[in-house]
């Protein structure tokens, strides 16, 4: 009776902390650079959780904060877990937008910043993340000046 018991516990052990090894990999990061003294930083640290929730898209956020040393640097580990440390020189240290990545390719598919409201970022994350599974999406028309195309470069190598 007792080895089954630790056999039962162990297959439990197993389930519960095993599980993850086995989810769905993400369609798509979202890669949110942020600074504690950054406004749009606070504006995106709500909207983003919001947005993914909203949109029902396969997403992972991915926090870049440089707001000291360690949080710096867990954000790199962060980009290095995920294979998408170009993303994370290009941008480290420029604040207030999130990249949204394709989770296969590691390619950069558009951007969001705090002009975008929370519904606004869920429809552009759900075409973006369309986009890189290869599913179609609805475009409506629109005249808004808002823009998904994301930021220059922040970080360049002077010798190129």
């Amino acid at each position: 009776m007792k080895t089954l018991t630790t056999f039962l516990g162990a297959a439990l052990i197993t389930t519960a902390f095993g599980s993850a090894a086995f989810a769905a990999s993400p369609d798509a990061y979202v890669v949110k650079f942020r600074n504690d003294n950054d406004p749009n930083s606070l504006v995106l640290d709500s909207a983003i959780p919001t947005a993914i929730s909203i949109s029902g898209v396969n997403a992972e956020e991915v926090t870049i904060d440089t707001s000291n040393a360690a949080k710096w640097e867990k954000g790199a580990h962060e980009a290095f877990d995920r294979n998408i440390v170009p993303v994370f020189n290009k941008w480290v240290g420029l604040p207030g937008f999130a990249a949204v990545v394709d989770a296969k390719s590691k390619r950069v598919i558009g951007c969001v910043n705090a002009r975008f409201n929370a519904q606004e970022m869920a429809n552009e994350i759900r075409k973006m993340a369309a986009r890189a599974t290869g599913a179609a999406y609805l475009s409506n028309a629109s005249v808004t000046t808002k823009s998904t195309q994301c930021p220059p470069a922040h970080n360049v190598d002077p010798g190129n």
